[in-house]
């Protein structure tokens, strides 16, 4: 049993979030700033300035230092000493049969001899996440592992991060703002809502219940979408709106075609002239609504042949690129960018 009490106040912002579960793995959901890093920094020991209670099987953990607390901590860029090989930030404490078990479990024996800088992303992540196996935690809290990782290479992390509880019985606590991915690596799932847990369960029941377009707008997902699919190819769905609009999503292997889908406005970049070839799979050209200012940056709304769509961009670009009510505007969204929403196994 894992569970957690906690209290803090910030300006702007209070933290009272309850929560208790007793399976391998738990995710973490919110919208930026609702909390989540906060949480598994004050796990980690790392925010003496939050109180409450913090218990790992029976056992009170606050209070202790963050070096007694036996508690792995995988922050989202991963934090790799650059003058060191793959080897030498596992064994950064020194080597043990538990930094072997983690190099093992995710089948670094390749990347050993290579230092941080000629690593990938997802290597990265792979080689922090080892690191703090190798400690021997009683818990791995793991900011957002697949961040910095492109959609069709998640699925080659995700049975990584699947197998650290069932192979090194390690529970893990992720934070996520995909869905799916909480599904796919979590049996508990705890949903924060500016600093309060909104909901928590089974990913699946709170992800697929009648409540679950609130709860991906709680995610910050300000473009949602019912769809469905139209064609397949490799790596690829094609999907289309009900009113005609069509979108390219990366497929991972063992993830179900959705039945709706969510675009991050701050995922989606401007053009303001139509582009020329791009990496993008979806270049969707508009016409600007209106402007929103939201201090340093700006909600664009858009409207297409088909949907209406808000991206958010810096009041700096807005001037660069003449956007203005009336003014054609050009939408790049990656297809990684398009998260799948409904429908989970």
């Amino acid at each position: 049993m894992i569970s957690f009490d906690l209290r803090a106040r910030y300006p702007g912002f209070r933290l009272e979030a309850s929560a208790a579960w007793d399976v391998p793995a738990a995710a973490l959901l919110g919208a930026s700033g609702s909390g989540k890093t906060t949480i598994l920094e004050a796990l980690a020991g790392l925010r003496p300035e939050v109180g409450g209670r913090f218990g790992i099987g029976g056992e009170e953990i606050e209070g202790l230092p963050a070096a007694r607390r036996r508690v792995g901590w995988v922050p989202q860029d991963a934090s790799l000493f650059p003058h060191l090989t793959a080897r030498g930030n596992v064994e950064f404490a020194g080597r043990s049969h538990a930094s072997d078990a983690a190099i093992d479990a995710l089948e670094l024996a390749p990347l050993l001899d290579r230092r941080a800088p000629q690593l990938s992303g997802g290597e990265r992540q792979r080689v922090a996440i080892a690191r703090a196996l190798a400690a021997r935690p009683r818990l791995l809290l793991l900011d957002e592992p697949l961040a910095s990782v492109d959609r069709p290479l998640r699925a080659r992390i995700v049975p990584f991060l699947a197998r650290i509880p069932r192979d090194l019985g390690v529970p893990t606590l992720l934070v996520t703002h995909d869905p799916h991915e909480a599904v796919a690596l979590a049996q508990h799932a705890v949903v924060l809502d500016r600093g309060r847990v909104a909901a928590q369960g089974d990913p699946r029941g709170i992800l697929a219940s009648p409540a679950a377009l609130g709860v991906l707008e709680a995610l910050g997902a300000e473009n949602l979408f019912e769809v469905r699919a139209v064609a397949q190819s490799p790596g690829v769905v094609s999907l289309e709106t009900p009113r005609g609009g069509r979108l390219e999503m990366a497929a991972v292997a063992g993830f179900p075609a959705p039945s709706r889908v969510a675009v991050r406005a701050e995922d989606i970049l401007l053009a303001g002239a139509e582009p020329g070839p791009v990496s993008a799979q979806n270049v969707i050209p508009g016409e600007v609504a209106s402007l929103e200012n939201l201090g340093d940056h700006v909600y664009v709304r858009l409207s297409t042949a088909a949907d209406s769509w808000v991206a958010k961009v810096t009041a700096r670009a807005v001037t660069k690129l003449g956007l203005a009510p009336g003014r054609r505007a050009w939408m790049l969204v990656k297809a990684h960018a398009v998260h799948a929403f409904g429908d989970t196994p």
